[in-house]
């Protein structure tokens, strides 16, 4: 009976780790380069697009810490401010989550309209944090594209973070009817 509580509270663990994971492999594919010659493409936003999704859709798998960790490890992987990144995800999160009863749950064009809404903001905050502690121009041009980029892209990668939802759901129902099963 020791054996299978422990394995249960280790796979709650990894379970409820997966998305926080998945969050840091989106900010190293965020900043992995693409190029067309001398020409470095913009990628869309899939930390945000992790982060978002997971807040909304499962907020207890994404606490604020893990959010601020997040921005934080995009912020020192892209060489910025430190704290633009984490200040304006922990901000954006705040500001929509006041608004995830009527996100939540009603389906992916709710979510991706949530989405558009969050994608602004986040945009905007990360926008002025920029403009204030690099003065002007902070690369506007090149963050609009890449929120324009987010956001025709957020379908396709919420329906990713979907399944792997799915999956994990299954995957917990799975280990907590074997675990009753042991005992």
């Amino acid at each position: 009976m020791g054996n299978s509580v422990f394995f249960q509270r280790l796979s709650a663990i990894v379970w409820a780790g997966l998305p926080f994971v998945l969050s840091l492999l989106c900010v190293m594919l965020y900043v992995a380069p693409l190029r067309v010659g001398n020409f470095t493409i913009p990628m869309p936003l899939f930390p945000f697009m992790a982060v978002y999704f997971w807040s909304m859709t499962r907020p207890d798998y994404m606490p604020y810490v893990a959010i601020f960790l997040i921005g934080l490890f995009q912020d020192v992987l892209t060489g910025g401010p430190v704290g633009l990144w984490a200040l304006s995800y922990l901000l954006t999160v705040v500001i929509v989550s006041t608004q995830i009863d009527v996100i939540a749950g009603r389906g992916r064009s709710a979510l991706w309209a949530g989405f558009i809404l969050a994608a602004i903001v986040a945009t905007v905050l990360v926008w002025t944090i920029a403009r204030i502690a690099l003065g002007p121009d902070p690369a506007g041009g090149r963050l609009g594209s890449e929120m324009l980029l987010s956001v025709l892209t957020y379908p396709l990668v919420g329906r990713l973070f979907a399944l792997v939802q799915r999956a994990t759901n299954q995957a917990r129902r799975l280990t907590v009817t074997s675990t009753m099963v042991d005992i």
